[in-house]
This record gives C-alpha cells, structure tokens and sequence, in this order.
C-alpha cells in the first residue's frame, strides 16, 4: 500500500477538496474525498497494535442487529480478557461496533493528523475556524448497522476501509426529531437516539461510501448507516465552532427556561438580541451552579467478547457486569438477595 507519511506537506493534501466542496461543506450534505487511506496509521499491523494496547475504559464495544426498527438488539458487550487480534477476529466473523474512544489522545500520531486535517480544511474553508475537535476510530463488522440518530456536534466521518451506506435526512425537520428531543440531545439528558420510521427515508439522501471518501452533512442533520461490504475502518471527528456552540446554548436556554420556569422560550433563532440575552442567562445560571448536568450512562452488559462464538461474543453466566468502559465512572454492587445496584463514584 503506498503510504504519503514521508512526502513533503506542501507537495499534496490528504483533503484535497475542490472550490464546489468548500462551498458546499456544512450548507448540505457533502461527499468528497481524501487520502487518509494510503496511510500506514491504519495499516493491518498498525491497527492490531493499537487495539492490543488501548485502554479499556475508552473502547466501546456493541452488538449489532439487522433491523433499523428494532433497537433491542443494540446492547454493551465486555471487553475483559480480550486481546487486540481477539477483537479484530471477533468483529470481522461477527456483528459488533467499536468505537476506540478520543485516540487522539491516546496516540499522538492522531493527534497530528486531526490538526493537519482541519489546518487544511480551514485554509479551504476561510469561515471555518473548529476547536475543539474529538476523534473516535470506529472498526464495524460486516453488514453491522448504526440506527437513526442525530448528532449535537458537527462531525465528519472519513472511510478508511469497506464499504457503508449512509441515509442523511434534513436538518432541522421538525417531522423527523421533536424539538424537545434535540434540547434533550444538546443538555445531555438523551443520548443521540431518536425515534425512526421507514417514510422517513423518502426525505433522506443516500450516500454508498468506499475508502477515501468523507461524508459531512449540516449540523443536527440525523441520520444511519448500515455497512455494505467488508470490515469498516472510518474516523468520526466531531468539532465546534462559535457557531455550534450558538446552537447549543440557545437549545439548553429552551429547555432550562421553559421546563423548569415555565417561560415561552421555543425560538431556535441563533442571532438578534433576545437569542444575545436568552444565550447570556443560561451562561449566568450555569456559573451559578443553578444548571443541572445529569451523570454519565451506566453500561452493563451480559455479553462478552468471544471470537469464537457466533455473532463475536457469548453470555456471561452471571451477568450483568459492568463493562470495562464504566468501571472508572461506577461500581457494581450486589446485595445479600442478589439484587443489583450501581453507585457513581466519579460524583463521589
């Protein structure tokens, strides 16, 4: 595979976007390519070692079903005991999804790469200006689906290897996600899930993805996916800007406001004077400690990682336990009858 890692900057660009895909970016959902791929940062040895020696609490593993309908089949999987080529042989034969939470910083090298990548987005994009940025590897098992959802934050989400289909739906389409959702989805109070229906798709655009090409779409926008062929290897890095972070602060404002004050407050408008003051209370409130931020999800699972077993994993036979990636947020705790509690020791 030919690697550009040792070619001079200057000489080419991993994102090299053309005038109409600078135009278009964040205006409208957008496919377009780029040269991450040829890198040896994702090389089969490269990945093995990476999966090998990741922290477990910032590995997510799921299981997959085939149904867009039916979430049930989404459920946590323990990685305890499994090693990197365990984890790779199980996603390849099976039907899991991992996400190798904020590699950028946990490896460097990936670190560098989201700066090289959005320093040439920027130069590209002159309005654009991102910070922070957040950067999960996401390794899929054939024919693995991710299920309706809308996003907070912007993201882009780059293919590295195999084949997926992407359905991305309109923003800010009231008849797609509840307002009161999205409030709930930016004050994180919800997760990113939200109800589907199959009519929802005659609004979408479909997009088939293959290596070397990036999808982004206009913030909120929801959408799924579903893998086509082949492990898939992709990069989500999601970022914010001034303007994102506008949005968030006039959602939270709604739902503070008008839930716990009952106050009229449903305008989305994110300039003007009364978005400024709506947009300055809650900064105020939230300073004051008058804004409440719910605790982290609790992840506990039944399953765990087993390259051998069909679908990539097999019951624990006394399950539930908490899952590596909740273990340093809570703690398991069963009582003489065997009922189960969890306590969060991060609040503690």
């Amino acid at each position: 595979m030919e690697t550009v890692a040792n070619q001079q900057p200057r000489e080419f660009k991993l994102v090299p976007w053309t005038k109409e895909d600078a135009l278009a970016y964040r205006r409208e959902p957008l496919l377009a390519k780029h040269r991450l791929h040829e890198l040896e940062l994702f090389s089969d040895d490269a990945l093995l070692d990476l999966l090998e020696h990741y922290p477990r609490e910032r590995l997510q593993a799921f299981t997959m079903g085939t149904d867009p309908l039916d979430r049930s089949d989404w459920q946590p999987v323990d990685t305890t005991g499994a090693s990197g080529k365990d984890l790779m042989a199980a996603v390849t034969s099976g039907r899991l999804w991992f996400n190798v939470l904020q590699v950028h910083l946990v490896d460097r090298r990936y670190r560098d790469l989201v700066d090289r990548v959005y320093g040439e987005l920027s130069e590209q994009c002159p309005d654009f200006r991102p910070h922070p940025m957040s950067c999960t590897l996401i390794i899929s098992s054939p024919r693995a689906l991710v299920y309706y959802h809308a996003d907070a934050q912007p993201n882009l989400l780059w293919q590295l290897r195999g084949t997926k289909r992407v359905w991305v739906y309109p923003a800010g389409d009231r008849s797609l996600i509840d307002q009161s959702l999205m409030e709930d989805i930016f004050a994180s109070f919800a997760d990113e899930e939200v109800p589907y229906r199959t009519e929802f798709d005659d609004k979408a655009k479909s997009f088939e993805m293959h290596p070397g090409e990036v999808l982004s779409w206009p913030q909120n926008a929801p959408h799924r996916v579903t893998n086509v062929e082949g492990v898939n290897i992709s990069l989500s890095i999601v970022h914010e800007t001034e303007e994102t972070d506008r949005r968030k602060l006039v959602y939270c404002a709604n739902r503070l406001f008008g839930r716990n004050y009952h106050l009229p407050m449903r305008s989305t408008k994110e300039t003007g004077v009364v978005s400024y003051l709506k947009r300055l209370a809650y900064r105020v409130w939230r300073r004051a400690g008058l804004v409440y931020t719910p605790p982290r999800r609790v992840y506990l699972s039944k399953f765990r990682i087993d390259p051998q077993s069909p679908g990539g994993f097999r019951p624990i036979p006394d399950g539930p336990v908490l899952t590596e990636f909740s273990k340093k947020d809570f703690k398991l705790r069963k009582d003489s009858s065997g009922k189960i509690s969890v306590e969060n020791i991060s609040a503690a």
